[in-house]
């Protein structure tokens, strides 16, 4: 009895530690260590440890659970700069509430890993065709405080990433967890040694990912060259110009008139070189600015005669309340506030906190999180016949909020963030590698316009045209050209997740699940 136990506890100790391994090959493959092949088998040791026999159920939610947890461990490091630095926590709570978040957030592949073995055990439908399903199904369902893409791995690619204009993420995520499916059967086949030959499914799903893959990426490259004559050929170009101040979030705060006077000494550089529009980041300004302000060409432009698209805080009064938003202002020549647009999508607990508008006594539990109040609407802001689509802060990582802003047909897509609270940090890149699939997905330049880095100018394409160093001052100059063509993504979005689910529900359909399970 007491060798049996051990047994098994030495069996389930080596599954954990195969879940633990594709936890290090996933994060290792993207967030800021770019060994992008890795994301391409990273899922086999995962795979390999769920498809044990002697596995309870209970071991297997435990498994899958590390997997998604030790990935996300690896992945978001940064957190834990923005909770010591600025949420003032001492060291042991912010490890603690980093740990806390990798679990939660850890649960999607939780998810995806055990929906995989109940799948396989009660079903009997192997994980060479629920693997890619269900990691397309819970990638796109699943909620998330920060969305996660198993393709986000991919950004530097380009010939492997086009068809984002198709398919979107969810599609490129269901190619890659199909290239470890087939890679795990196949080495499998290899360390047992058998002699047997191959399943016809396992042929099949190694043919079907290889005509996939080929497709993808004769695709891509037909798309790269296709796309780019159509920028080279275009008759119209703006000149944008990006304002990066570097200035630290409490530098800011104590030095409101130096950060104002570098972001007008920069603009008016820009100017002289020609920019048509010149962009300031989220909170570019920081004083706030009532709605009823019409001109700004005294308080916040200075000498600049150029149109200027910049963030700061707006505040109105409704029933008596003073509430407040994260607000980009579009102001011409003169100084005069043409439009402006509200985020939309606020960051919980950042920006607001959930339950917060019936209980507003949490607040004053948590007294440095803002307390700002939702947009009302997606639509671009306009001059001279250009709208630009604008994204505040981590709206850029978000698919189908973009996918919502495309709606309103944007030639050109503007974000404007600040990445100050995360640190010198790997986010930065994480959050520009991020935004380059929307350009791809909606054949748009995206313009990026950071406080303290990356601010950078991304063509439809994904590549990086101009791009800034972190925790430096630096203006950027680009040549921009608005587009209008309306992608099959931006028509139908995630429709990969739809058919995904539609197929899995049609899979169960009529199954009866295995007793012996």
């Amino acid at each position: 009895m007491i060798s049996k136990t051990w047994n098994a506890l030495n069996q389930i100790r080596s599954q954990a530690l195969l879940a633990a391994l594709s936890g290090v090959l996933y994060f290792v493959g993207f967030c800021g260590f770019d060994q992008f092949y890795l994301s391409w088998f990273c899922l086999v040791p995962i795979l390999w440890a769920l498809d044990t026999p002697t596995l309870s159920p209970r071991q297997a939610l435990v498994i899958a659970w590390i997997f998604g947890f030790i990935t996300h461990l690896g992945g978001y490091t940064w957190i834990t700069y923005m909770l010591k630095h600025f949420g003032y926590l001492p060291t042991p709570a912010a490890l603690g509430l980093y740990a806390l978040l990798c679990l939660a957030q850890g649960s999607l592949l939780a998810a995806w890993g055990f929906g995989v073995f109940l799948l396989q055990r009660k079903y009997h439908l192997p994980s060479l065709i629920t693997g890619p399903l269900l990691m397309v199904v819970c990638e796109w369902l699943y909620p998330a405080l920060f969305p996660s893409y198993l393709a986000n791995s991919q950004y530097k690619m380009l010939p492997l990433i086009q068809s984002a204009d198709i398919i979107g993420l969810l599609g490129l995520s269901g190619l890659m967890t199909l290239s470890s499916c087939v890679a795990y059967q196949w080495l499998r086949r290899l360390l047992q040694r058998t002699r047997l030959p191959a399943s016809p499914l396992l042929k099949l799903g190694t043919a079907l990912f290889a005509l996939l893959f080929g497709l993808n990426l004769a695709y891509g490259l037909h798309s790269l060259k296709r796309v780019q004559h159509t920028l080279d050929t275009s008759h119209q170009r703006v000149s944008l110009g990006l304002v990066q101040s570097n200035m630290g979030i409490y530098q800011k705060r104590s030095q409101p008139h130096e950060g104002l006077r570098r972001h007008q000494e920069q603009s008016l550089q820009l100017e002289a070189q020609g920019a048509d529009l010149i962009i300031w980041p989220e909170s570019g300004y920081y004083y706030p600015i009532a709605s009823t302000e019409t001109n700004v060409q005294e308080s916040v432009r200075g000498s600049l005669k150029t149109p200027l698209l910049f963030g700061g805080i707006q505040y109105d009064r409704q029933s008596g309340e003073r509430k407040i938003h994260n607000t980009a202002f579009l102001t011409d020549a003169e100084g005069a506030i043409t439009a402006t647009y509200n985020k939309t999508y606020l960051l919980a607990f950042g920006e607001y906190l959930p339950l917060g508008e019936w209980f507003p006594w949490l607040y004053k539990l948590s007294p440095n999180t803002s307390h700002f109040y939702p947009g009302t609407h997606t639509r671009p802001l306009e001059l001279n016949g250009i709208r630009y689509g604008v994204l505040i802060c981590y709206e850029d990582i978000l698919p189908r909020f973009v996918q919502k802003v495309m709606q309103e047909n944007p030639h050109v897509l503007v974000n404007m963030t600040n990445d100050a609270w995360f640190g010198d940090t790997r986010e930065p890149t994480i959050h520009l590698a991020l935004a380059i699939f929307r350009s791809i997905e909606q054949r748009r330049y995206l313009a990026r316009a950071t406080n303290t880095g990356i601010s950078a100018i991304i063509s439809p394409t994904g590549e990086i045209t101009q791009q800034s160093g972190t925790f430096e001052r630096a203006s950027l100059l680009g040549s921009v050209v608005p587009l209008q063509e309306k992608t099959f993504y931006s028509r139908w979005g995630d429709w990969v997740g739809y058919l995904s689910l539609l197929a899995l529900v049609g899979m169960l359909i009529g199954r009866r699940p295995s007793r012996s399970s």
